[in-house]
């Protein structure tokens, strides 16, 4: 009981444990400045909150406290191991303590919805907040770093995209991944190994842009758009992928970036072109022939590669006319999703610096934010209309595209930067499907790295290709993963609970 008090003496154990962390050891007789604090468990925290629970009486702690002595503070609160400097402890009697408590626990704070990454009086002064009340800080068990479990065995050629498709509950999911031979391959994860499952050769030239969806039947459906110029979709169920239809009259030059999103009882398709074309389509049905007005069936001959998933020498296809097709960018057309907050919304980005909202009944464009570097992807958060963005010049951005029903009426926007932490050309930016505050990044530096949007510099970075030199080209969420590929031609698995 005697934890919980209103001031935290500095000749307390644990005191002199943080004094040995933040101030290098000094001596415990000087008078340091206190700052109140109030200790509250993050909302996001759902399970065993009643064990990682504080009360609330603020407590005074030195004010040039910072993360890791808040953790200490913490971690004896909840009468766990405190983690030290020193490897042992003079007291011995302390020693058999440590012995009977839980592990310690790394954690995270905010400070008015900010990561704290500084001591705490100058984040408070930062945030301007005053002292002469305590302050509030969120506590939450802090994000581990990527951890590299497996990869697969060295590919053909370069991956160039990928997605992650989860499937059922029951299911732990299906990697699709593009190639620069033109050839779709997809991966399952079981026991932390990433076990190869079926390759289809479907372009003749490398493949640009990978999307995929879950339909209602169980079939996964596969979308891809290649240097030479085809768009099409493959269906996928119980490891067999099947040529499924060909778009055609929407693009004459490489396409760049596609999405896909179920609408009711049918599922749409966007893409880009390098020319920054934009076509909206409307996907035929996979287990009978659609009637649309849009699609016919054709007979085609299938090449019958060897590894290749169109096995039959005879295949129905079926043709696809565009619902849409309009010039939205001066250029390349790099990212593209459908929004959250309206089923209409399509989010547009693209090498002109441009980033674009339109709205795919009339394909009218209701927003345009310019921005000054180009556009190399686009991911939207998983439950808003924020937007990240990568660029050539080392950095990732952050747009706000929420309407907002406000006093004058206008959108929302926000072009934030993250601090430009990697060293190469931003290559690809996905944003976690669990967390909405995390996303990842990948680099021609050959570096992922994982971002909290609540602060500026990423939480961790590891390298994700096999040598130095390589370039990390395409990333992508799983369960309780995050996978990578790139020029060394190597799919990488990392462990990253989200």
């Amino acid at each position: 009981p005697s934890i919980f008090l209103f001031e935290w003496s500095p000749r307390n154990a644990i005191m002199s444990d943080e004094e040995r962390i933040d101030s290098g050891g000094e001596d415990d007789g000087v008078d340091e400045t206190k700052i109140r604090v109030s200790f509250v468990l993050a909302k996001s925290i759902r399970h065993d909150r009643s064990s990682l629970e504080l009360p609330s009486e603020p407590m005074a702690v030195p004010a040039t406290i910072r993360k890791k002595g808040l953790s200490a503070v913490v971690n004896h609160l909840l009468d766990r191991k405190v983690p030290t400097d020193g490897e042992n402890s003079p007291d011995s009697d302390d020693d058999s303590d440590e012995e009977e408590r839980l592990p310690a626990i790394p954690f995270d704070f905010l400070l008015n919805d900010r990561l704290l990454r500084l001591p705490l009086d100058s984040a408070a002064r930062k945030e301007g907040l005053s002292t002469e009340h305590a302050l509030e800080l969120q506590y939450f068990p802090a994000r581990l770093p990527p951890r590299r479990e497996d990869e697969s065995e060295t590919l053909p050629d370069w991956i160039t995209s990928m997605s992650f498709c989860s499937g059922s509950k029951n299911d732990e999911g299906v990697l699709f991944t593009g190639g620069a031979d033109g050839a779709i391959r997809s991966f399952f994860s079981h026991d932390g190994r990433l076990q190869p499952v079926v390759t289809a050769s479907c372009h003749t030239s490398p493949i640009k842009c990978l999307s995929t969806i879950q339909q209602s039947d169980a079939n996964t459906l596969v979308a891809t758009g290649s240097l030479d110029q085809t768009l099409i979709t493959h269906t996928c169920k119980g490891g067999a992928m099947k040529l499924h239809a060909l778009y055609s009259g929407g693009h004459t030059n490489s396409i760049g970036s596609v999405a896909m999103k179920n609408d009711g009882g049918e599922t749409l398709m966007s893409s880009g072109d390098w020319d920054g074309g934009l076509s909206l389509w409307r996907i035929p049905g996979v287990s009978a022939e659609s009637n649309d007005e849009n699609a016919t069936a054709l007979t085609k001959k299938s090449k019958g590669n060897r590894g290749s998933a169109n096995s039959s020498s005879v295949a129905k296809l079926q043709e696809v006319k565009p619902l849409h097709s309009i010039k939205a960018h001066s250029s390349s057309i790099s990212g593209l999703e459908f929004g959250f907050e309206s089923p209409t919304k399509l989010l547009t980005g693209g090498w002109d610096h441009g980033l674009k909202v339109y709205d795919t009944n009339r394909m009218d464009c209701i927003l345009t934010l310019n921005g000054s570097r180009v556009i190399t992807s686009l991911s939207r958060c998983s439950n808003s209309d924020v937007v990240a963005t990568s660029s050539p010049d080392c950095a990732v951005r952050l747009w706000d595209l929420r309407t907002g029903a406000g006093e004058s009426g206008n959108v929302k926007t926000m072009d934030k930067s993250l601090r430009q932490s990697h060293k190469g050309w931003v290559s690809s930016v996905q944003w976690s499907p669990n967390d909405p505050f995390v996303l990842a990044s990948a680099s021609h530096d050959g570096s992922l790295k994982v971002w909290d949007i609540r602060s500026t510099t990423p939480l961790h970075s590891v390298r994700a290709v096999k040598k130095k030199g390589e370039k990390a080209l395409c990333l992508a969420f799983g369960h309780d993963m995050v996978y990578t590929g790139g020029s060394d031609c190597v799919v990488s698995q990392f462990a990253c609970k989200i």
